[in-house]
């Protein structure tokens, strides 16, 4: 009898032995079909909503990064060590910011220089529609990583273009004195630099050539600092950090594909919107696989903007209408409903949507446990970062073309999942700005074309 306990603790031994051996095989042994069944056998034994957010944060729609397009671009340029590009901090919605510092990046690539980041310049918490509180003298605001995953973006740049070197801010140059005079770079005062004609209802600045950006901003700065008389470190400052500016749209498919992905929504926020879509696939019984792409069939995304904002947005009767036919039309009966309406516009849409028995849930609706708090916690803006993740994973989104957040969901979802459509759709009613299998754009006219040409999703 002594000996029963004795011998108990030796088989428990060895089965624990043995777990961990067939965890080290799953997770790192065999091949093909094996391995794919062993995996599989051992992910039902898991949590599964963790099963699912770890999917999600090692998935990305478009699939694995690729640097090609980044790579052939770094290595064609001519890169002048201690030539520093500072760039103002950008304001503006989540994808205003995301494409100012991208624009900013791409200046420096451009003109072959070394970059300190810009800030995020964030927007009143009084007042929605000022997005440039106390705008005097230099832009301050808070860091890249309020937003986005910086050490995402210093890996990828360091694998794909490792020719730009990074500074983390001008604390780099606390001791160099070259740093506080710097040369003044605005972009549409650069000598040279024409802009493209808008399009009616269009309200951008897009530069003509991109592709001769970088020599006329290099012409510039030689004839201000003459290379032979020049001392290093020569700073560059663009103020202000344009947005749109940069005709992404003329970029090569496999750079304009890839290059926004380069900012990389920041893992909190998205481990939040993992578990949202988790809970939303629940609740609905749907079929939602962060693995596998999107199932059209699952729910549909919508943006409604009535809350304050720099941009006249057309009245909330037209953005519903708009939305409700789209998603009638669709046979759809579960929506997600973005940040953007205000709670009596969101409470009016979700009402009247219930009268043709469809269901609209919003962030609040999918979020529990610690989830609340650190939801309550965000800004306007960061909700938005969570939206743009959950949207990407949509069966269907529609928004209004007057939205950069909408054309930002619409066009990755495009390089993702499928090519644009006919502009006539006549099954989807109201007035189509821009169509997709899964993504549709209201609004007159050309609105939203800087949109649609400079945005690099």
């Amino acid at each position: 009898m002594a000996g029963e306990p004795y011998r108990l603790v030796h088989y428990l031994r060895f089965a624990t032995v043995f777990l961990v051996l067939l965890w080290i095989f799953v997770q790192f042994g065999g091949t093909g079909d094996g391995r794919n069944q062993y995996t599989s056998l051992f992910r039902k034994f898991r949590d599964q909503r963790v099963v699912f957010i770890s999917d999600f944060l090692n998935h990305d729609i478009n699939g694995p990064y690729n640097g090609d397009g980044l790579s052939d671009l770094c290595t064609s340029k001519k890169w002048t060590p201690g030539l520093l590009l500072t760039c103002d901090a950008v304001p503006g919605s989540m994808a205003d910011v995301k494409n100012g510092i991208l624009t900013c990046m791409r200046v420096a690539i451009e003109i072959g220089a070394e970059v300190i980041l810009p800030d995020i310049m964030l927007r009143s918490t009084m007042d929605l529609s000022d997005i440039t509180p106390h705008d005097s003298g230099p832009r301050r605001g808070v860091p890249l990583e309020h937003f986005f995953d910086r050490a995402y973006l210093l890996n990828t740049m360091d694998q794909f273009c490792p020719e730009l070197k990074i500074h983390e801010s001008r604390n780099d140059f606390f001791d160099d004195p070259n740093v506080l005079t710097p040369v003044p770079l605005n972009i549409y005062k650069v000598p040279g630099v024409e802009i493209a004609q808008n399009l009616p209802g269009s309200a951008g600045k897009l530069v003509l050539e991109g592709d001769k950006l970088g020599k006329q901003i290099t012409d510039m700065i030689n004839k201000k600092s003459p290379p032979n008389t020049r001392k290093y470190p020569l700073r560059v400052d663009l103020r202000p950090t344009p947005s749109y500016a940069m005709p992404s749209f003329a970029d090569p498919p496999p750079l304009r594909k890839y290059f926004g992905r380069l900012l990389r929504v920041r893992p909190d926020l998205r481990a939040l919107a993992a578990g949202m879509l988790f809970n939303l696939q629940k609740a609905f019984d749907l079929v939602i696989d962060p693995r596998q792409g999107i199932d059209v069939d699952s729910f549909v995304g919508v943006e409604l903007r009535t809350q304050p904002d720099p941009l006249a947005f057309p009245p909330y009767t037209v953005q519903a209408s708009d939305a409700l036919s789209y998603i009638l039309a669709n046979n759809m009966s579960q929506v997600f409903l973005t940040e953007g309406a205000t709670p009596e516009d969101a409470s009016a849409f979700a009402e009247r949507c219930r009268d043709f028995d469809v269901n609209v849930v919003t962030k609040e609706n999918l979020v529990e446990g610690p989830d609340v708090l650190a939801l309550s916690e965000l800004s306007y803006d960061e909700r938005f970062l969570v939206d743009y993740e959950v949207a990407l994973h949509a069966g269907l989104f529609t928004g209004n073309a007057q939205s950069s957040f909408a054309w930002s969901v619409g066009l990755r979802r495009e390089f993702a999942f499928g090519e644009p459509g006919a502009a006539d759709s006549s099954h989807l009613n109201g007035t189509l700005r821009w169509h997709s299998p899964y993504s549709t754009l209201y609004g007159k006219g050309h609105v939203g074309d800087d949109f649609r040409r400079a945005i690099w999703p």
